[in-house]
């Protein structure tokens, strides 16, 4: 009996976002995310679209999700460190002005023509063709998407929306929990400081 593996469903999810850096500006700008029959999620920022493999949506969303937790943490005034996981990006955690920062990045395969680009799996070979793809916070609060054509900056409040519009977009649940541990050992972000930016 040949065994059938199901594939996430179509899914459309569309939400205008803060451009942080130009927030002062009143900047804006929309973001799409998509999930068609051709296996990939489409996600169109402004008017770049971008195709990414599963894996790659994934990791995306989860980075989203600690760059959040730092962000949050900042506020808060302690060092959160994201749950321990295994990840396709390198994560890095500095301390700054501003608090701490996060970076994740990495070379990923990347097909197709300047204007439909393509991001597959990590990159192994110095042949291949690629591009680096980064998620990093941005100080006072922000967060950003970087590849290297572009760079796109958002809100926390946006940076959530996302991880879980591209969790759902692959047929995953919402990361709607924060885990962490931090450096008094408490095991989660407080509930008050979560409801206070408009998180929980």
């Amino acid at each position: 009996m040949k065994k059938v593996t199901a594939q996430p469903a179509a899914f459309f999810a569309e939400r205008e976002f803060i451009c942080w850096r130009g927030r002062e500006d009143d900047e804006t700008y929309s973001c799409q995310v998509a999930r068609h029959e051709d296996h990939y999620v489409s996600l169109k920022l402004d008017i770049m679209p971008i195709r990414l493999a599963d894996a790659v949506a994934e990791e995306i969303a989860r980075c989203l999700y600690d760059a959040v937790l730092i962000t949050v943490g900042n506020m808060a005034g302690f060092a959160p460190t994201p749950a321990a996981r295994d990840s396709l990006l390198k994560r890095k955690y500095r301390k700054g002005v501003f608090g701490w920062s996060y970076y994740a990045d990495w070379d990923f395969n990347r097909q197709g023509s300047d204007s439909d680009v393509y991001f597959v799996e990590l990159s192994t070979d110095a042949n291949d063709s690629t591009e680096q793809l980064g998620v990093y916070t941005v100080p006072e609060g922000g967060v950003e998407l970087v590849l290297e054509f572009m760079c796109y900056s958002f809100s926390m409040h946006d940076a959530v929306w996302l991880s879980n519009s591209l969790m759902e977009a692959i047929g995953g649940e919402p990361l709607d929990v924060l885990e962490t541990t931090h450096v008094s050992h408490v095991s989660s972000v407080p509930l008050a400081v979560l409801e206070h930016h408009g998180l929980a």
